[in-house]
């Protein structure tokens, strides 16, 4: 019996960039989760966007995103450009310094066509709010399950993302203004390239008589970083601090759903002011993003 949706785990991507020191070689620095947006003129069609950390994209051009071939034949890199040739940013980011999201808006026809696995999370359909939390009983306790690609775990055969279970250790502050709450806190041991992975609810069939309980896999956040404990060494002799000793305390800062939302409308927005001219070019010249990889000048010139 599943108790996370095949799907979800297939939503998952994992963000990469070339190693400096072996061509052709890629460093996993992150990771990332696909959304779809419904568009409010027609509920059966989604903008899709790739959700992560603002500090994955920080000092970045591109990024290459890995996806499953379809029937699990492979893997293949797409490349994510990050900025345009005019140096503008195609992603939008979370206006909040201390909200650390971002969403880049993708072209969902570029993957279909290369024959790749293409799921995603429904904002609407398979995500939780704080208030929803609240109501169906995700509170301090709940079991989650944080989906990512730590230390560098990533094959070359078959995109799967490391699954750890946690439990939510801090949440009730953040129901008490939801509208304003940053972040909850998840025990759950997550380690570089956790970052940006989803936070997942784990659906409980048994909870106290007379108390809501969760009954379906959600998305319910996406994941910051862990919190590090460090302790001083002092030197009784000198009478000074010699060391700072940093280690994982195994809690994690996790943003709401919330918080992805308000991302994912300013980056639909961010799209809305394309040119129409842009969009009609043929989807075999683009890249991820929309952009053109070919423009028609340039491919005639020899």
């Amino acid at each position: 019996m599943a108790i996370i949706p095949p799907f979800f785990l297939d939503a998952v991507v994992s963000l990469g960039v070339e190693d400096p020191n072996m061509t052709g070689r890629k460093i996993w620095v992150g990771t990332g989760f696909l959304v779809g947006r419904k568009e409010t003129t027609d509920p059966n069609q989604s903008t899709i966007y790739v959700v992560t950390n603002k500090h994955v994209v920080e000092k970045q051009s591109m990024l290459y995103v890995r996806f499953n071939q379809v029937g699990n034949k492979g893997v293949e890199d797409l490349p994510m450009p990050l900025i345009n040739k005019k140096g503008e940013p195609l992603f939008s980011k979370h206006p909040n310094n201390c909200i650390d999201i971002v969403a880049i808006q993708i072209v969902p026809i570029v993957i279909l066509l290369k024959k790749l696995s293409l799921s995603y999370f429904d904002i609407s359909d398979h995500a939780v709010t704080l208030s929803q939390m609240k109501e169906t009983g995700i509170i301090e306790g709940s079991l989650i399950y944080a989906l990512g690609f730590p230390m560098n775990l990533v094959h070359d055969y078959i995109r799967t993302p490391i699954c750890r279970l946690g439990c939510i250790s801090r949440v009730t502050d953040a129901f008490v203004d939801p509208a304003k709450a940053s972040q909850f806190l998840v025990d759950a041991q997550t380690f570089p390239g956790n970052s940006g992975g989803p936070i997942i609810s784990r659906p409980e069939h048994v909870s106290i008589t007379g108390t809501p309980n969760n009954t379906k896999a959600n998305l319910i956040g996406i994941l910051s970083a862990y919190i590090p404990y460090r302790e001083i060494l002092f030197s009784r002799q000198t009478g000074r601090d010699r060391m700072i000793q940093e280690e994982n305390s195994g809690l994690t800062i996790v943003h709401p759903v919330d918080r992805i939302k308000e991302v994912v409308e300013l980056e639909w927005q961010r799209n809305q002011t394309k040119k129409p001219d842009a969009q009609s070019q043929q989807p075999t010249e683009k890249n991820m993003t929309g952009e053109i990889i070919h423009d028609s000048e340039n491919k005639h010139e020899d």
